[in-house]
Parts: C-alpha cells; structure tokens; sequence
C-alpha cells in the first residue's frame, strides 16, 4: 500500500473516531428512558431474546411480560416535565407485569432482537452499550460507503448529514429508539444504491449492493413505516440512474430487492404508523374534515423542520434555543436551495416524488386520526425521508465540495459546530438538574449523573470538541490543496 492510500486510511479512522467520540458524548447526555417511548422500547428490547430469568418471564397474560420495574417506570417521573431531572428515577429491584411492549408484534423484531444480546441485570450499563453500538454502527456504515462511493459522489451523503441530523438525529442515533436505524436506513440506502447503479469497479458493485440490502433489512426491520422509506429509496436510485439498457435492468433487481423487503416487514408487522407505541389517544380535532386537513397542510412545515430543534428532544420536553434551530434552518435550506442549481428530470421527479410522500404520509397519518399538526406524527418519523430530501437535493452537483467557497463552507461547519454543542449543553441541562437551572457550568449543583469517573462538563466538552474536529477535518479534505490531494473531489460521473 502507498504512502498516499495509507494517509487516507489514517485520516479516514481519525475522522471516524471523532464521528464516533461525538455521537458517544450524545449516548450518555441522557438518562435511560430518555429518548421517545423508551418505556416500551426498553421492555420490548429485554424481551426479544425470549423467556431469561430476571431478564424477562412469562406475564399473567398471553400478551404481557414480567419485566425488571425500572424498564418500565425509568422515565414516568421526568417525562413531560422539563424542569425535573432525572435524579427521580427510583431504582429498585422489583418487578412488573406490563403489556407495554413489543408483544403482539406491533414493531418488526430485527431491531429489538440485535439490542437483545446487551441486555442484562445492570440497565443503565446495558443500555449505554446499546447507545455506544448504535454510534458505532452508524460511522462504520457511513464509512464503508465513503470508501467505494467514486469521488464525486460523496457529497450528498455528506451533505445531508451535515445539514440534517443536529440535532435530533444525533439524539436518537445513539439511542435505543428503533428510530435510531430508520435514520441510518434512509441516510444511506439510496445513495448506496445510486453508487451500486454506476459503480465501475466489480468489488464496489457488491460491495454498495450488499450493503443497500444489508441496510434495507436494518431499516424495516426497525419499524413499519422505515419498510415504505427504504422502498422509496429504492425507487429515487433507480429514478437517478435510469437507463434504457440491458445492463440496467439486470442490475435493477438489486433495488427491487430492497423493495420487496420493504414491503415484506410493513406488510406484516402491526404498527400503524408512529403512534403505535404512544399509548396515547389524542382527542379528535373538532370542525370539519375539510377544514382539518387544510389547517394540516398549512402547519406540514412545522414537521419538517421539527428535526432541526423547533420541537423538543426526548420526549419532546426538552425544548432547543435559536441557537440551534436558527443556524440548522438556515444551513438546511442554504444547501437544498444550493443544490437546486442542477435539476434534470430524474433529479426534478426524484425530488418531486419525495416532496409528494412528505405532504401526503402526514396528512393521510393525521386524517385518519382526526388529529392536528402537533400529535400523533412527529419530526422524527419524517427525518429519514428529510435525509433523503436533501441529498437528493445535491445530487448531479459532481464535486464532493458542490462547488462552494471557502467562506461559504466555514459558515456552514461552524454553525452546525456551534447548533450540536449547544443542543447537546441543553439536553444535558436537562436531565442533570431541569430546565430550571441556568447555570453554564454543568457540574454545578448536579442531581443526576452516570455513576462514571467523567464529570458532565468533560463529556460535553469532550463530544463537542470531537464533533467540531470532525467539520474541521472535512473542511480540511474538501477545502484545501493537500486534501484535495489526498481525497479527489470528482471525476467524470453521470449527472442528471
């Protein structure tokens, strides 16, 4: 191996590890039963391995489970309540008999099987390992996929990550939210398919094919709705790099794969959507249908813009400042609109077709439901099709760097830099002492904490400063001579 291609590989593992580090400093600024129906999530998580003594035993009934109380009761003292920590949490040893789980198959099992295997005595333990696999897995498959993408290829996966996923993707990705790897999914699985479409390499062509498959499986597995998403990426690929060719069409049975198992796990789990965990029945909204479903239409943005910070993280009770949803607006839609510059008609109708599934899921979600923007659908549930949105968006721009300036793209790392390390001081805030105290100083008069040797200031300090090394050093490969060098910013590629 060169001396060249080690300095990619070098360079590549420092910048993962940062990936990593930042997304660690995410898995412990909550506590467990942090993230949205963790409740659930935690009680279907211990269960999926089936009957194990002081882990998860048969219930009363046929649809309920014996389950450690602390699953069950971890976050019912601080949800909702944004100035109580998490210094609540009675942690006992006892036990409860719940139907509050993924008993009757109302999730597809992948998610919940593979989380399984950390399960154990120890919860809090058990559940950042969770968290710490999930970041893990996350920047391996960002990074396999960097690696046999061509240049010139990678900018949309690294765009729409940049511009898209502070702060609520990095919230729920090293979480044990099955949120976590519908995020994932979507992020990847079509860009993975656009580059199996136009790889020139065998190695790469299997490799990227494989991997769409493998991620497809993740995603619906997951959850329900993550079936149609991963189809609908599916679909986008084949739409981006249609070809009246043989070849082509030999080749599409790959994304038809990913299609069919899509529809497989939504067709056959129980899950009607997000609101399939809540529990909760929101009240009809009274006037009209016609009424209703206009004042839905009109309010779609607010869900579209929910992941960026105008709704809160966790249980949606830890609210984000301007800092946050300001600056990610603003780089967001500097990017889509950046990226608008090049529209051919696969982009136009990939675009179009995505446009179409973010009016019409929410509005078919909510109709059905009787419900207002607001309830039963949240920000998260649209985030991996928000992923896709903007990728698509800067896809057929051929440099990795989409042609932007210096100055340009140190306004847009350095904002995303600034969002991610106040979002994160905020949640931490949060849960270590409630919203209640205004201090900066986050060791100051803690409530709650892990029973860790790191103080909370070190972790955050610690996740931001790897988060923002990360924008660095992607500025740094984009941006300057040597990087350039190092990592070629395009070659002749397929437009549309």
């Amino acid at each position: 191996m060169d001396s060249t291609r080690w300095k990619r590989v070098v360079i590549t593992l420092v910048l993962g590890l940062f990936a990593f580090v930042g997304l660690g400093g995410w898995a412990l600024a909550s506590p467990v039963g942090s993230a949205p129906d963790d409740d659930y999530h935690l009680a279907s998580i211990w269960c999926a391995g089936g009957e194990r003594e002081g882990i998860c035993e048969a219930g009363a009934q046929p649809d309920s489970r014996v389950i450690p109380e602390w699953l069950n009761l971890s976050t019912h003292c601080f949800a909702y309540q944004e100035e109580e920590s998490a210094a609540c949490v009675p942690v006992r040893d006892a036990t409860i008999d719940t139907t509050r789980g993924n008993f009757a198959g109302a999730y597809p099992p992948v998610f919940y099987t593979a989380m399984s295997v950390f399960a154990g005595e120890d919860i809090a333990l058990s559940t950042v390992l969770m968290r710490l696999f999930n970041a893990a897995l996350f920047v391996g498959v960002i990074v396999s996929i960097l690696a046999f993408l061509r240049p010139g290829q990678r900018g949309p996966l690294l765009w729409s990550a940049v511009a898209t996923l502070v702060p609520l993707g990095m919230f729920i990705v090293p979480s044990v939210n099955p949120s976590s790897w519908a995020v994932m999914s979507g992020l990847t699985v079509w860009i993975a398919l656009t580059g199996y479409f136009t790889a020139d390499r065998r190695a790469a062509k299997i490799v990227l094919g494989g991997l769409a498959l493998l991620l497809a499986v993740m995603g619906a597995g997951s959850r329900g709705d993550a079936g149609v998403f991963v189809a609908v990426g599916a679909v986008v690929a084949a739409v981006l790099t249609f070809s009246k060719t043989r070849a082509w069409l030999l080749q599409a049975l790959v994304p038809l794969g990913v299609i069919v198992i899509g529809a497989a796990f939504f067709l056959s789990s129980g899950q009607a959507t997000g609101a399939a965990a809540s529990g909760v029945e929101s009240a009809p909204s009274e006037g009209s249908r016609l009424g209703l479903l206009l004042s839905n239409f009109l309010g779609l943005p607010e869900l579209w813009a929910g992941h960026l910070g105008t709704w809160g993280l966790g249980w949606l009770d830890t609210p984000m400042l301007p800092t946050v949803w300001a600056v990610m607006i603003a780089v967001s839609g500097a990017v889509v609109f950046w990226g608008l510059r090049v529209v051919g008609w696969r982009k136009g109708l990939s675009l179009a077709m995505l446009a179409c599934v973010l009016i019409a899921l929410p509005l078919y979600i909510l109709h059905g439901w009787r419900a207002s923007v607001g309830s039963e659908v949240q920000p998260r549930y649209l985030l991996p099709l928000m992923l896709m949105f903007v990728g698509v968006a800067v896809w057929g721009l051929t440099r990795d760097d989409l042609g932007l300036g210096k100055l340009q793209a140190a306004i847009v790392f350095g904002g995303v830099a600034i969002a991610n390390a106040r979002a994160l001081h905020l949640t931490m805030r949060r849960y270590i002492t409630g919203t209640d105290e205004k201090s900066f100083n986050l060791n100051a008069r803690v409530e709650w904490w892990w029973s860790i040797p790191a103080q909370p200031m070190t972790v955050w300090i610690i996740g931001s400063a790897a988060f923002a090394l990360l924008l660095l050093g992607l500025y740094a490969i984009l941006f300057t001579e040597r990087g350039r060098r190092l990592f070629p910013l395009s070659e002749t590629v397929r437009t549309p």
